[in-house]
């Protein structure tokens, strides 16, 4: 849980978004006049990845088979366990709807459900979380949901090492991703078992500039402005309403693991929100780790994707708490947090550009 925030004065910040709209502004507030701890800092400029150096071009693309065709079984008795492609379909459908189930890998389980009943109340139908054919033609079926993506000499460019210590991690500039398989896998909402399931000849974990990859397909429309978020910690679920106070989006999340960090029953306030923000290493949130023991003082640790808060932060009025990304999508959910509430990057970028000062978000039980 972050235990200290530094802020500077309201100012307009330059989109380098990946998702959605860009975001109005960035609003911060003057350290002199408002002395608060917390350990994400916001960078008074958004933070791009390094310059990329140059690097031969690159050589004839290696392209994959035809896409999959992804149909659905002939038969699916109501309540069952759709079939895998049929499963990545409704998932990747669920995705484009706001509705995420974690990471899109064609396995139906607990998170899809999750999300297949925000989508079912979205749209005013019985909520039961099962799949059936009128779903899935009310989904827009099992066409269009996958595409390609060609890896670069750009891509390959950006990877970067991911130290294992904390000393190591505050000597990098950036902390990027580690392999090709975790950049395209991040980019298209996938797990990387799923990505290499749908690529079985590309050459993991990082397959040369020029080869073709078949993803999943996640483009679409940015959330519109909320009314509210609120958290319900028991189901671990951050949910967000627009302005007539209907359901816009859901998102599976990770809570703090001590209930004491918990601030079930109140109501906290957005102040400030950016991507790419650096984290602070505070070595007693970590005293159980041998190394903060040794380290003994604070680490500023740079922003990147693989940075302990991901690619986003919004900040909120109590305290060291906040929304934010990680760089472990396949965990959200199921571990928890020092205190914060976590997303998956994607999921992050997706709310980051729909908040603004003083939107509400509410903690449940």
């Amino acid at each position: 849980m972050p235990t200290h925030m530094n802020r500077v004065a309201h100012f307009p910040l330059r989109p380098l978004f990946r998702f959605g709209r860009p975001a109005g502004t960035v609003c911060l507030f003057l350290a002199g006049a408002f002395a608060l701890n917390g350990c994400v800092k916001m960078p008074l400029e958004p933070v791009a990845p390094p310059p990329m150096p140059v690097l031969p071009s690159a050589t004839r693309p290696v392209v994959p088979p035809p896409l999959p065709a992804v149909r659905p079984p002939l038969e699916h008795p109501a309540g069952g366990t759709p079939a895998a492609d049929v499963s990545f379909a409704v998932q990747t459908r669920l995705d484009r709807a706001h509705c995420s189930p974690g990471g899109i890998d064609g396995r139906w389980g607990a998170k899809s459900k999750k999300a297949l009943s925000a989508w079912q109340e979205k749209n005013k139908q019985p909520i039961t979380g099962e799949w059936d054919e009128g779903i899935l033609a009310a989904l827009g079926g099992t066409n269009q949901v996958l595409t390609t993506y060609t890896v670069t000499v750009a891509d390959h460019a950006a990877l970067t090492p991911y130290p294992s210590t904390w000393r190591g991690k505050a000597q990098r500039e950036w902390l990027g991703y580690v392999t090709i398989e975790e950049l395209v896998a991040e980019k298209f909402h996938l797990y990387p078992v799923a990505l290499r399931r749908m690529n079985p000849t590309a050459a993991w974990p990082n397959p040369p500039a020029g080869t073709v990859l078949t993803v999943a397909s996640v483009k679409t429309k940015p959330l519109p402005r909320l009314s509210k978020i609120e958290i319900r910690v028991g189901e671990r679920l951050l949910r967000a309403y627009g302005m007539a106070g209907e359901l816009v989006a859901q998102f599976p999340c990770s809570v703090a693991a001590s209930k004491s960090k918990r601030p079930v029953g109140e109501t906290l306030k957005v102040t400030v929100w950016a991507e790419n923000p650096e984290y602070t290493f505070d070595p007693e949130m970590y005293a159980d780790n041998p190394e903060s023991v040794l380290i003994g003082k604070r680490l500023r640790i740079p922003p990147g994707p693989n940075n302990p808060v991901g690619a986003a932060w919004i900040g909120l009025d109590r305290p060291g708490y906040g929304i934010h990304g990680t760089p472990n999508p396949a965990e959200i959910s199921r571990t928890e947090s020092h205190g914060c509430f976590r997303l998956t990057n994607w999921d992050a970028l997706k709310l980051i550009h729909a908040v603004y000062v003083g939107l509400p978000v509410t903690v449940l039980p």
